[in-house]
């Protein structure tokens, strides 16, 4: 009776299966798949904008295109669910290239490793011990350095190898772009990003969220003493500035300007200046003139009522109006006097005519605008991860472009009437040089002829 197959079946399918996730994440072709599909979604994180709602999408009334967006989390792609499974198996992936590599590298690095760049032999008259001198001369001369030298059965074998650091820059590579991705998704995971619009002068710690919208709180507080806005002569803005402290428990922890592309870092939390708002007056210049007096500029606060010089009305601010090009900005004014009913007026920057009020000439010569400053906070726990990774990277690539593993065998051979010496060689790089360099060394330390020497 014939045993039952199913069981070797079995056995040979998980096998089967086993390889192909080992092929997988040690291929180089899905490691170019798996950059292709992560530059592809980078161009969606450029193209499409980041941190907005998703009622913009909806409003453009195609289904299909919401749903897409809610799914693939097209308004915050690089905190997207498959924008991180896309790195991770790409770190993954590099991982398994790098431990497939690391037995051979490890042979290289012992000398174990038998490629060769270049092999030949030839025969001697000389004696073992007379020619062992030459060829240490001939291998110190090339590679300056010692032999190492072992004897087994008569025959004698010096190997020297330079340079053997060179064999680091691969590990390092691949170990820096690993740790590069892995600061990318620690960044992605636990890092956030926000929004706060503080008022001068004001105090705030909340903040936030983009894109959820939340609102969090800061481990320390905001103040912001002064924000000063400079323009070009056509009145673009030139440069904005915040100046601000940060305080914990009631005490003042740390000072500073901020300035676009200049930010403010404290525990890992970036704050940038990201825009600004006027939402309000700070103070307006009024310039009062009475009959027989001279002109006397007063800076009034908007919010109070003030006693106009000479008489007895009074006058509040009510309102600031933009105005036009050709009146300039303006202000709108309630008047009150002790025997009128109160008055609603109009004061532009540019009146010919001021305004009169019992006698005293009233002129409008501009505003203080209260702004408020709006920071974009940011706290990224993998910045220090991705510093690490590209200094692996850069110190890889210097191995690597920069030191050449280079090793040199010389065998020697007694027999009856002749010694035999086999000669090979191996260079990463430039190997046609390191041959010729041979070749070179060993005809002017040798007494060898052309003749005696045979390539193979």
């Amino acid at each position: 009776m014939s045993k039952p197959k199913f069981s070797e079946t079995a056995s040979s399918e998980s096998v089967s299966i086993l390889f192909e996730i080992k092929f997988f994440f040690t291929s180089v072709r899905t490691t170019i798949f798996l950059l292709f599909a992560i530059a592809v979604g980078a161009i969606f994180g450029t193209v499409i904008p980041q941190g907005e709602s998703l009622d913009r999408i909806a409003i453009f009334g195609n289904p299909f295109l919401f749903r897409l967006a809610v799914i693939m989390d097209l308004n915050n792609v690089f905190r997207s669910w498959w924008f991180v499974t896309l790195l991770s198996l790409l770190t993954l992936n590099i991982f398994g290239c790098l431990f497939q590599r690391i037995p051979l590298l490890l042979k290289e690095y012992q000398g174990n490793n038998t490629k060769m760049s270049f092999l030949f032999s030839f025969s001697s008259s000389l004696g073992a011990a007379e020619l062992s001198d030459q060829l240490l001369n001939f291998g110190r001369a090339v590679m300056g350095s010692r032999a190492k030298v072992t004897e087994s059965s008569g025959m004698i074998k010096y190997k020297w190898i330079r340079q053997k650091f060179h064999l680091l820059g691969f590990p390092f590579i691949h170990v820096g772009i690993i740790v590069i991705l892995l600061g990318g998704l620690i960044g992605s995971l636990w890092g956030f990003k926000g929004h706060t619009l503080i008022s001068e002068g004001e105090t705030s710690h909340k903040f936030t969220l983009v894109p959820s919208e939340e609102t969090q709180n800061l481990p320390f507080s905001i103040t912001v003493d002064n924000f000063t806005l400079l323009k070009y002569p056509t009145g673009e803005p030139k440069e904005f500035r915040s100046d601000i402290r940060l305080s914990k428990d009631g005490k003042d922890i740390k000072t500073g300007s901020i300035r676009v592309n200049h930010p403010l870092t404290y525990e890992g939390i970036s704050l940038f200046q990201a825009d600004y708002r006027v939402i309000g007056v700070r103070s307006v210049k009024l310039s009062f003139k009475s009959r027989d007096g001279e002109p006397e500029e007063k800076i009034v606060d908007p919010h109070r009522q003030i006693e106009v010089p000479g008489s007895q009305t009074k006058l509040k601010i009510m309102s600031l109006n933009p105005g036009t090009i050709a009146k300039g900005s303006g202000i709108q004014v309630n008047v009150v006097g002790e025997s009128q009913e109160p008055k609603s007026l109009s004061i532009y920057e540019k009146d010919t005519k001021p305004l009169d009020v019992d006698g005293t000439e009233i002129r409008f010569l501009g505003f203080t605008p209260l702004y408020a400053t709006g920071l974009q906070i940011g706290y990224d726990p993998g910045v220090l991860v991705v510093w690490l990774g590209c200094s692996l990277l850069v110190l890889g690539f210097i191995l690597t472009l920069f030191t050449n593993l280079q090793r040199l065998t010389v065998e020697i051979k007694p027999s009856k009437g002749a010694t035999g010496v086999v000669v090979s060689g191996r260079s990463r790089k430039l190997r046609r040089e390191f041959r010729e360099r041979v070749e070179q060394e060993l005809a002017r330390l040798t007494d060898l002829k052309p003749k005696d020497r045979h390539n193979l």
